[in-house]
């Protein structure tokens, strides 16, 4: 029999785990959805919820809500009584979400061969002349390699290798040429004495400062379009993080996912950064580019580097300039260069004196004049892209996987969730209370406090802006408002 729980999740939603964790402890089976993928059914969800975080839970036909709505619910016997009145022929959803649900089923049963095919690296064939290649015994001879260079070979021995195996690899160069151009083989040194190595035999370790990216150079092949390599590794990442989430969705295991041989896939996938063109992106592509980039860029430090790094100021400095690092298209990024040079378009960082001493003019952003990196900067300037790169929110938005077809709804999404349980107002005592986000980065969401508090009324839940408005139809400048930054919890959901 079909469950009559119906859970509708994202993959990396702490939120979404403590609610599956609920019905788990209940013995309550549910059937779970994953809405990520699809926007037809993002939408049916919006419009049959009214609210664009997930999770959203429904039982017997009925909507739950979320995560801490449906703890209550269980909590105070409202659940149980729920469930034993749902008749076994009951709909477990809505008409039109049901159809919207069989929709996307349908849409992905026929995407699953492409799908299945898109994701396998290698082809059967030649995995098995790079597992050859490999062989103690009978596979290439390597001269050694050192601390920060993996055993190599020439180009040449390679090819007299695939010559002498012809009977199991087929057309040599036609095989040397797959390998390469797939990226199994990179290039150690170059000109005449140019050396390559397999990509599996790669030193993954990097010095602190370096890039993470560049344990190998990639090539000789050239990178795919920038915004498709980045949105894979976000997807790699993402899915690694749900992983190794706790089941309450409190705790990451980041010691787990440095033991787990899927992240060292995800490591050297990020090579293929290096070659990436920022050229041919529009702002929308550059901004989801940045903001999937930025996003897995964090876990990826955090894995390398350990979460202790953010145990003091002293340390998330080093860990927000310096440590987190990634070279993209021949040019070196740390997660301040994503934020405040690409995404807040070459503005001073929060920590710099002008920002501090709030009078933004008097410091640069990261980009120079004549730095090369300029060029690719967003403008206008998204003030949204804040919600997009910290989550922080009691629920999570749908999307955490951006693209230039999505950007506006998971903008949009972002910024509702986290100003429906980070923005509190006090209508009798005049007082709004923001995250410190908005002292941080003041100018980015207006010019002065009255500008600043009309952007929050779009992204605010009804009852929040009915009294917002209430506020500054009273008071037009806002003189009279009081506006407080509560203190910003920098504790890493860690499970070591």
């Amino acid at each position: 029999m079909a469950s009559s729980v119906v859970v509708f999740t994202t993959p990396g939603c702490p939120y979404c785990k403590r609610a599956k964790q609920a019905l788990s402890e209940q013995k309550v089976s549910y059937k779970e959805v994953d809405v990520s993928v699809n926007t037809e059914l993002r939408a049916a969800l919006k419009e049959a919820t009214g609210q664009r975080t997930v999770p959203q839970v429904y039982a017997g036909g009925t909507l739950v809500g979320g995560s801490d709505a449906l703890l209550a619910m269980i909590s105070d016997g409202r659940f149980t009584q729920l469930l034993s009145q749902a008749s076994s022929s009951q709909a477990a959803l809505p008409e039109q979400l049901s159809s919207a649900l069989q929709a996307a089923d349908a849409v992905a049963a026929a995407a699953a061969p492409a799908a299945a095919a898109a994701g396998s690296e290698l082809p059967e064939d030649l995995q098995q002349v790079l597992t050859a290649l490999s062989d103690s015994q009978s596979g290439l001879q390597k001269q050694p390699g050192g601390s920060s260079e993996p055993p190599n070979f020439t180009g040449k021995a390679l090819l007299d290798w695939l010559v002498q195996h012809s009977s199991s690899s087929g057309s040599s160069g036609d095989r040397a040429a797959a390998a390469r151009r797939r990226s199994s083989c990179s290039a150690v040194a170059d000109g005449d004495a140019q050396r390559y190595a397999l990509r599996s035999d790669a030193v993954r370790a990097v010095p602190w400062g370096a890039a993470l990216n560049t344990h190998f150079w990639w090539g000789p092949a050239a990178a795919r379009p920038a915004e498709v390599v980045a949105g894979e590794l976000r997807a790699r990442i993402l899915a690694l993080y749900d992983k190794h989430l706790s089941a309450d969705g409190r705790a990451v295991s980041y010691a787990a996912l440095k033991q787990d041989p899927e992240f060292w896939d995800y490591v050297d996938a990020t090579a293929e950064l290096q070659r990436v063109d920022l050229t041919p992106l529009s702002r929308e592509s550059l901004m989801a580019f940045a903001i999937n980039l930025y996003n897995a860029l964090v876990i990826h430090a955090l894995v390398v580097h350990g979460p202790g790094q953010y145990n003091s100021s002293t340390g998330r400095i080093g860990f927000f300039q310096k440590a987190s690092r990634y070279n993209i298209g021949g040019y070196d990024y740390v997660l301040d260069d994503l934020e405040n040079g690409i995404l807040r378009g070459n503005r001073p960082a929060a920590s710099s004196i002008g920002m501090l001493l709030k009078l933004p003019r008097l410091s640069k952003g990261p980009f120079k004049g004549d730095d090369p990196r300029a060029k690719h900067v967003v403008q206008p300037l998204d003030p949204r892209i804040h919600f997009a790169l910290v989550c922080g929110a009691k629920s999570c938005p749908p999307i955490k996987l951006y693209s230039a077809a999505t950007l506006e709804e998971g903008l949009a999404a972002a910024a509702e969730t986290f100003c429906a349980s980070d923005v509190e107002i006090e209508a009798s005592a005049k007082k709004v209370h923001l995250s410190k986000i908005f002292s941080w980065y003041f100018p980015d969401f207006g010019a002065d406090k009255a500008a600043r508090l009309r952007f929050l009324l779009p992204h605010l839940p009804e009852g929040k802006r009915a009294s917002l408005e209430q506020l500054l139809a009273a008071d037009p400048a806002a003189k009279g408002i009081s506006v407080k930054h509560k203190p910003y919890d920098w504790t890493i959901n860690a499970a070591e």
